[in-house]
């Protein structure tokens, strides 16, 4: 009796094959983290150069440059707020603010005042409604708009416009979405 194997169903794997490429993979991985580790420390050290200087440089603006008098610096310093003042106010898109408010103001409803908080970002509207119900459907209609956000009723009263006519008077906050 003769038997033969049959070698193709027999799984064989070839470890030596597997073991190298194990290796290989393990020694590229050890080298990319070397050099991220690298990266890493020269990324730390870079910002904490970075940092020095701009210490270094807020100091040296914070204090008065040799041979120029006090009053001479506070000027300088006073002048240098007033047109950063020009400057935030330029860079509000009036126009656009203007015609948002416009655009949302129903018929029925005058605006006297519109003055922004510098601080906080608001917008304080002063206003006339012939009747408080004009004037809560203007303020849902600020409400339901996504270009206005926190829509809050400050203050409302009721007013006589010569001998029979009456309205109210409101004022109101909300923020401009932009």
């Amino acid at each position: 009796m003769r038997f033969t194997i049959n070698l193709a169903t027999r799984t064989s794997l070839d470890h030596r094959l597997l073991n190298r490429l194990a290796f290989c993979a393990i020694a590229i991985l050890v080298v990319v983290s070397g050099w991220n580790i690298y990266r890493l420390t020269s990324l730390v050290g870079e910002n904490s150069r970075i940092t020095a200087e701009i210490a270094a440089i807020q100091s040296r603006i914070g204090s008065r440059p040799n041979g120029i008098s006090e009053s001479d610096f506070s000027q300088q310093k006073s002048q240098i707020r007033f047109y950063n003042e020009i400057i935030q106010r330029k860079s509000i898109d009036w126009l656009r603010t203007l015609d948002l408010f416009e655009s949302a103001t129903p018929e029925g409803v005058s605006v006297s005042s519109l003055s922004p908080d510098k601080e906080q970002g608001e917008w304080k509207l002063e206003g006339r409604a012939r009747s408080f119900e004009t004037a809560r459907n203007y303020l849902e209609k600020l409400d339901a708009s996504k270009n206005f956000s926190n829509v809050l009723l400050l203050s409302h009263q009721t007013v006589t416009i010569g001998k029979n006519m009456r309205g109210i008077q409101f004022t109101l906050s909300c923020m401009v979405v932009n």
